[in-house]
């Protein structure tokens, strides 16, 4: 039992470690574009370049700096530079993919500045930048990017409308800067140094019940010499045990009285109001499912926990469902329904503060609670 309870922790830690890597290295983004502007501004569509400079702040979200200039022939003759500055934020999908598509959106400046019209031209105002692409990882240094980007212009550079329409076509490169990232490598499972066995009768101190057997004396596996027997077969013999009754298979303590074991799910945790397993948490199930397919005779009870947050009627109808989405998982991954059931606590069960955001986080919660 005790090795099997180590198994399931360490597989669940490992399982959360890998889980939330991400790369956070600066990247640099040069760019080719071509600029389709808006009719209204006279000017003759044509390609430019792009420069950024960003890095991913956490799985989903990138924040670039980013710079393009275009120079346009103006259809009365005259030419004008158009530069653009601005910070761009893009909402990414698919974690778990090379290829991921993301939406954006930024501000910035934008100049205009040469001859246009038969007039000069030395303007800039406000711009607003939507955006939606795809962004394809090609080695661990090197990416490709594809955007649509439209662009809203408020630099009246014309002198005749408040705003233009443009929309900007870019394809590049996002270059790694710095070292590649370094997978953590999962903790080493190391079997124990031998343990002490004090009174010398073969079983060592770490689990020797009777830790002063006589010289000589025959022992049990616990350590302990069956004088008087062992009638509820718990391991404690008769004399020792406070609670004679206990039910096959339980774990019990050195009294013989039985205690639950719990083994939390680390890194299986649920957003505010959702019982939807996260992509994260995956990897910590998919870990708990092949242990307990080592050991066939683990049975266990799925319960989910909530936070403090909403009544407490709705938090145990939503542990109840989250108790029971991580059921359904192990079900459908192999793992036999008569080993498992599931049952939601609610809020009533916390392990940390529901007065933090991180408290709360840990209390949404799905546990292991080992019943044979």
């Amino acid at each position: 039992m005790k090795k099997t309870l180590l198994g399931v922790a360490l597989s669940c830690v490992a399982g959360a470690a890998l889980a939330n890597e991400y790369d956070d290295r600066w990247m640099l983004s040069p760019s080719l574009i071509f600029n389709a502007t808006d009719g209204a501004k006279n000017l003759e569509s044509n390609f430019g370049f792009g420069l950024g400079l960003g890095k991913f702040i956490n799985e989903k979200w990138s924040l670039d700096l980013e710079l393009d200039h275009a120079s346009f022939d103006a259809d009365a003759g005259g030419n004008v530079d158009q530069t653009g500055l601005g910070l761009m934020s893009r909402y990414h999908f698919n974690e778990e993919s090379s290829l991921r598509p993301f939406l954006g959106i930024g501000a910035g400046y934008l100049d205009h500045n040469g001859r246009g019209a038969a007039r000069a031209v030395d303007s800039s105002d406000f711009m607003l930048n939507l955006s939606a692409g795809l962004r394809k990882k090609i080695n661990d240094r090197v990416g490709f990017i594809s955007e649509v980007k439209y662009r809203l212009d408020t630099d009246d550079y014309t002198g005749t409308t408040n705003s233009y329409d443009d929309y900007l076509f870019s394809m590049g490169l996002n270059i790694a800067l710095g070292a590649a990232q370094s997978s953590k490598a999962a903790p080493e499972i190391v079997e124990p140094a031998p343990q002490l066995d004090s009174d010398g009768d073969g079983v060592s101190d770490q689990s020797d019940r009777c830790p002063d057997t006589p010289a000589g004396m025959e022992v049990d596996m616990y350590g302990c010499h069956d004088v008087d027997g062992d009638d509820d077969n718990d391991g404690v013999m008769n004399s020792k045990d406070k609670c004679p009754d206990t039910r096959a298979g339980a774990v019990v303590d050195a009294d013989g009285c039985e205690v639950q074991v719990v083994i939390e799910l680390q890194g299986v945790h649920f957003d505010v109001d959702k019982a939807t397993l996260r992509p994260e948490s995956i990897v910590i199930l998919d870990a708990a499912v092949n242990t307990m397919g080592e050991h066939g005779t683990l049975v266990v009870e799925v319960a989910g926990h909530t936070d403090s947050t909403a009544s407490e009627d709705y938090n145990q109808a939503l542990s109840e469902r989250r108790a029971k989405v991580v059921y359904d998982y192990l079900v459908d991954k192999g793992i036999s329904a008569d080993r498992m059931t599931w049952k939601g606590y609610g809020e009533l069960s916390p392990i940390a503060t529901n007065d933090t955001e991180e408290g709360r986080q840990k209390n949404r919660r799905t546990e292991l609670v080992i019943q044979d």
